[in-house]
């Protein structure tokens, strides 16, 4: 039964079809409903700038899991992610799975972020992509992703990522490989409010607005919100910072599809002082 709605799912999205869908990574992302370009300040900025690697003091890794989106284990989702920052720059790894053992599709990116000025950053992805369909055999492309990020003043900052900016298509039939647009800004009026807001564009869609907000109750409790359009989506979670470790529990609520639970475990050897010195970094770079 649920091969036939992946199936019909697959059938009603028509020629829109494409390989390696743009699907947001990270609890904390998912709960801000993926407005996180332009604050991109974990080792889950590989995903949505590659350039706000740079923006880490301490090395971190991250794991992350969505077992059954919309309630489909055949959708299930995992991903891995360690950044290491350098006196030459940030450098990040990730692996991505996703799908189950007739359809499978894996992304390894290796990454590069460095700054100007500790308030201009840039970066860059290189994406391995390999699609595995069972009797199908399998194929495997390249692709680049690029990246920008700045801080305007003290209390905004603005992002920009270009996803598969090289179109590349994989396989004998020349499937394409999702080409996604995103940029925005986040404003943080506090150093524990963050409210950021972005817009979209998939190549083959209308342009899509997304929007979350990250409270910091204490050091070591967070609440995010989030919502968008294009489609609706709703979005909530919360955070638990203890010592070197992270807990994020994030869901959505999509109004065709309906809930996704996720959670994502992280380790970043900055502990609970990295993080209340990254919270900070955005008014300091203007001391």
């Amino acid at each position: 039964m649920k091969y036939l709605f992946l199936s019909i799912l697959i059938l009603l999205s028509g020629i829109s079809v494409a390989q390696f869908e743009n699907t947001d990574i990270g609890a904390r992302q998912v709960a801000l409903n993926g407005a996180f370009t332009s604050l991109a300040d974990n080792s889950f900025a590989i995903f949505y700038n590659p350039s706000g690697l740079g923006q880490l003091k301490f090395r971190e890794f991250a794991v992350f899991y969505s077992p059954a989106p919309f309630g489909l284990t055949d959708l299930s989702t995992a991903a891995i992610t360690y950044a290491e920052p350098f006196s030459f720059g940030t450098a990040g790894a990730a692996f991505k799975t996703y799908g189950f053992e007739l359809y499978r599709e894996n992304t390894f990116t290796v990454s590069y972020a460095n700054d100007f000025r500790k308030r201009i950053y840039f970066g860059a992805n290189m994406n391995v992509y390999n699609l595995s369909i069972q009797n199908y055999n399998s194929a495997t492309a390249l692709g680049i992703d690029i990246g920008a990020l700045a801080y305007i003043a003290k209390f905004l900052q603005w992002g920009f990522i270009g996803k598969n900016i090289t179109g590349t298509k994989i396989g004998e039939s020349k499937e394409k490989i999702t080409q996604v647009y995103r940029t925005g800004f986040t404003y943080q009026p506090l150093n524990y409010l963050r409210i950021a807001a972005e817009c979209e564009k998939d190549v083959r869609y209308p342009i899509s607005i997304r929007g979350g907000i990250e409270y910091n109750v204490i050091d070591y409790i967070d609440l995010r919100f989030g919502a968008g359009s294009q489609p609706t989506v709703f979005s909530a979670g919360v955070g638990i910072n203890y010592d070197l470790f992270s807990f994020d529990y994030g869901f959505s609520k999509s109004e065709d599809l309906g809930f996704t639970h996720l959670g994502t475990v992280s380790v970043n050897f900055g502990g609970i002082k990295g993080k209340m010195e990254s919270r900070e970094r955005l008014s300091k770079a203007f001391d």
